[in-house]
């Protein structure tokens, strides 16, 4: 796949005089923000904005605690992926702290779907609650809402997804109190905070309102959920990652150490959160019902945890397996469509749960804003991932008639709808996208070019200052010209990874690459599909390929042993950059 490479050219002086930074990391740094905010990126551990301040936030704990003063129960509703998982174990810890009788409800992906239905707001009524409250869902489940309207038992709307408009104007819920911070008029300042974030927020206003401590483990559901929901690691996102993973690296909770042996995880990082901890999680709500497994992130009991988390793991590799069948059919597919701009994949026996999973490695592999559809009894769910220049919640709503339900955000949505409408969905989105061919490029932004000869100790001792990476905080890119890849010494019997050994200057550098068929595409291009196939099967090449490459540099631990790793991210055939 073709790639736009490109440098940063911010200008670092400014920063690295002020805050007397080694110039790498200024450099760094000046790529990510300007000179007045550079002071608030480094402060990883300052403090978060007072909750109080949040739009609804006094009104929200004024309610939960003349609630508690009655003697009433209160009902959480979820949603059944990691933020939702983590939003509810943060306020049901933290109401039951306050006094409160709790149960947590999280809907099942298959028989309920996502959000807060009229028939569970119903149920609490049955039971005798006093209060209900979302987390992760409900700023847009007007139904349900107008139900518990009519019915009498008060609702507060926790949510941080985007908030309908309708003539220009936000369009909220019937609720007695919506926490949201993409509200319009809301003060707090920080808008991008994940479920979990608006949830631990409401968890730490209520406890100041009593005068009692927050417990210390909040802060790391607050992480999970916002590393697996894919948030930007930017303002509030990153001093909540960066403080919860120092908490959890010391003092993980029994359900996370449990999932840490299954997945043989040393040391939690956003790495380890985001693809070995998260998609464990996730697994329950996509082959089974978290209903079963929340109880285990509640209680926190051991021995429960330890069943709960071999059932995710088996779960887990069920997900890995039925996903790698789902990618090979949708990539079929897609070779028949290569020219809409616009992926719209209907694949009827794929399961449910796995179409967003689909949808992004599609998205990842051809670079096109992907929608994959899967059939249900009774309609077409589905979920796209999109492109940076692709807008795929504004897409959308310009063909929302097609939809009987979607939601979502610029990178990503979900979606119900008829299957008789699927040809005119796709030919419509394809008809509105304006995409030009720079825009179907992946672009690599580069931090700075630097020869590998800098890539030691200090470097990464520097870089990780920075951490946590991820959305929104990338782990700095570097890049290096006019290498010659001298051999290859590939890792583990499928060769998805490999060491490649480049010289350059008299020098030989080791690295490691996953990026196996950017790798194939790279040797083919530079040499011959026979030389691949050669170096493919023992490693060896008979004269060394000009290449240039994109790489990190950091630390790497495993098994208690730490040592310097370059991992190279990109490549392509020696060309001045």
């Amino acid at each position: 796949m073709k790639e736009n490479w490109r440098i940063c050219n911010s200008s670092y002086k400014e920063i690295q005089e002020k805050y007397h930074l080694d110039p790498i990391l200024a450099k760094v740094i000046a790529n990510r923000t300007d000179t007045a905010s550079a002071s608030d990126y480094i402060d990883r551990e300052g403090p978060l904005r007072d909750p109080m301040t949040m739009k609804g936030m006094p009104e929200a704990i004024a309610l939960i605690r003349d609630t508690i003063a009655k003697g009433r129960a209160i009902t959480v509703i979820g949603d059944y992926d990691v933020d939702g998982m983590t939003s509810s174990t943060i306020l049901y810890q933290a109401i039951t702290k306050a006094g409160a009788s709790v149960r947590v409800r999280i809907p099942d992906r298959v028989e309920d779907g996502y959000g807060m239905r009229p028939y569970m707001v119903e149920d609490c009524v049955e039971h005798g609650d006093g209060l209900i409250i979302t987390c992760d869902n409900g700023i847009r489940e007007f139904e349900a809402a107008d139900t518990a309207r009519r019915l009498g038992i008060p609702l507060i709307i926790t949510d941080h997804h985007s908030i309908a408009e309708e003539d220009g104007m936000e369009k909220l819920p019937d609720a007695d109190v919506v926490v949201n911070p993409h509200q319009k008029t809301d003060p707090y300042g920080f808008e991008n905070l994940c479920g979990a974030g608006v949830a631990y927020q409401t968890a730490r206003a209520l406890m100041q309102s009593f005068g009692m401590p927050e417990d210390p483990d909040w802060i790391g559901y607050a992480a999970l959920g916002t590393v697996c929901d894919v948030m930007e690691l930017i303002g509030e996102n990153r001093k909540i990652v960066y403080q919860g993973l120092r908490r959890w690296n010391a003092h993980p909770p029994a359900s996370i150490q449990a999932l840490m042996r299954q997945g043989s995880c040393e040391k939690l990082d956003v790495y380890a959160f985001g693809f070995i901890i998260g998609p464990m999680i996730n697994s329950g709500g996509r082959l089974d019902s978290q209903q079963n497994f929340i109880s285990v992130m509640l209680s926190q009991n051991p021995v429960q945890a330890e069943t709960a988390a071999k059932k995710l793991f088996e779960l887990n590799r069920q997900r890995q397996l039925l996903t790698d069948e789902g990618m090979e059919q949708a990539a079929a597919l897609c070779e028949k469509q290569k020219e809409q701009t616009v992926q719209v994949i209907y694949l009827p026996e794929l399961h449910e749960s796995l179409a967003g999973l689909v949808a992004g490695k599609i998205k990842e592999k051809y670079y096109r804003p992907t929608f994959v559809l899967t059939g249900t009894a009774d309609a077409v769910k589905g979920s796209g991932r999109s492109i940076p220049a692709y807008n795929m919640f504004a897409e959308m709503n310009a063909v929302q008639d097609c939809f009987s339900r979607f939601g979502g955000h610029p990178m990503a949505a979900g979606l119900s709808m008829d299957e008789s409408r699927i040809g005119e969905l796709r030919d419509r989105l394809n008809a509105n996208a304006h995409l030009t061919e720079e825009d179907l490029k992946p672009v690599v932004m580069i931090d700075m070019a630097m020869p590998l000869r800098y890539a030691n100790a200090h470097t990464a001792d520097v870089i990780a200052e920075l951490e946590p990476f991820g959305t929104g905080n990338a782990d700095p890119m570097f890049a290096d010209k006019g290498l010659l890849l001298e051999r290859v010494r590939w890792m583990g019997n499928r060769k998805k990874a490999a060491n490649l050994f480049f010289s350059k200057d008299g020098e030989i550098y080791e690295t490691v690459t996953f990026r196996i068929e950017a790798l194939h595409e790279c040797i083919a291009e530079s040499a011959s599909e026979e030389v691949w196939e050669r170096l493919y099967l023992d490693g060896t090449l008979e004269k060394p390929i000009p290449m240039d490459i994109c790489y990190h540099v950091g630390w790497n631990v495993f098994r208690g042993r730490k040592h310097l790793q370059i991992n190279v991210s990109h490549l392509r055939p020696s060309v001045v950059i």
